[in-house]
């Protein structure tokens, strides 16, 4: 008998996406013909949530809903995953933002905010939070200026809940305060690249990870893009989990949903090397299809053919 599958809380916000593709980003004064690519729902804690439920994860949905056409949106697609909704803004609508990729996968996100910005002690204490279990959530929530009541809440998870956080570009605006007071024994920081050089230091992402790990005593898990990823914990060697070869269509959503399959893999009882490897199949396989959206399901990720 199988056991149960641990509840994943997910936490932030679900926008709206518009891709286009550029021949190269824009500089001041010229002029581009852009081909749009997809209009999708996304942002962090959605593109998570997805890839979750398509690994038929339980998730305890902590993402708002707007009122407006995006909301409607986001709406839809919950509904569609089985996913409750649980968060409604009386009035705000949604974030949306373009996304503007260039045919090496370089990207540039103009954001647009939205009822992501909520987060208030009241509209906390209506998300259930398990005693054992994980919970999500990126550094677009925790970085901004009213999100003190959220990460005061967070701070105050119960002990059995394992925190996984994905700093994203927001690093740079997170309160080192923040970082500092986090309980190490149960957080799981993935970051990529550009991340790791600001938090632990300019260099190799491995050493410098490593370091931090041994330092600060964080589990890290350090993404390096095609190469795949390293799990860095404290006063161990690290481990490398090599990527899975794909074409890339774009890397929209890349680390999202390797958190995603991450976790479906925590959830369900796998050592972290191999629920971080079922992240990096995960990952593969929605960087060789255009848009965030495109996480698998069980059946097509157990076809899907890497080369």
């Amino acid at each position: 008998m199988k056991e149960p599958r641990l509840p994943v809380v997910v936490l932030g916000s679900a926008t709206g996406d518009i891709v286009l593709r550029l021949p190269e980003l824009f500089h001041d004064g010229e002029y581009w013909e852009a081909e749009e690519i997809d209009r999708q729902v996304g942002g962090c804690a959605f593109n998570v949530a997805r890839a979750l439920c398509r690994l038929q994860t339980p998730v305890i949905n902590g993402i708002f809903v707007g009122n407006g056409a995006w909301g409607k949106c986001v709406a839809t697609e919950m509904e569609e995953l089985g996913l409750t909704v649980t968060l409604r803004h009386p009035t705000k609508d949604n974030s949306w933002c373009f996304a503007m990729v260039q045919p090496d996968g370089k990207r540039v996100y103009v954001s647009v905010p939205g009822c992501d910005d909520s987060w208030h002690k009241d509209i906390l204490a209506t998300i259930p939070l398990p005693e054992q279990g994980y919970l999500y959530s990126s550094g677009y929530e925790l970085a901004n200026l009213k999100a003190g009541d959220l990460r005061e809440w967070m701070l105050a998870s119960p002990a059995g809940l394992t925190l996984v956080l994905d700093f994203g570009p927001r690093l740079i605006d997170i309160d080192p305060e923040f970082i500092r007071a986090l309980p190490v024994e149960r957080t799981i920081l993935s970051l990529n690249k550009d991340e790791i050089a600001l938090l632990c230091g300019v260099g190799d992402s491995m050493t410098q990870a490593s370091r931090y790990a041994d330092e600060h005593g964080f589990t890290m898990i350090a993404r390096v893009g095609i190469e795949g990823a390293w799990i860095c914990q404290p006063n161990l060697e690290p481990e490398y989990v090599p990527a899975y070869t794909v074409k890339s269509e774009d890397r929209i959503g890349a680390g999202d949903a390797h958190c995603g399959g991450m976790l479906a893999g925590l959830s369900q009882g796998m050592s972290l090397r191999d629920a971080v490897d079922l992240g990096n199949r995960v990952a593969a396989v929605v960087v060789s299809r255009s848009g965030a959206n495109g996480a698998p399901n069980k059946d097509e990720l157990a076809d899907f053919i890497f080369g």
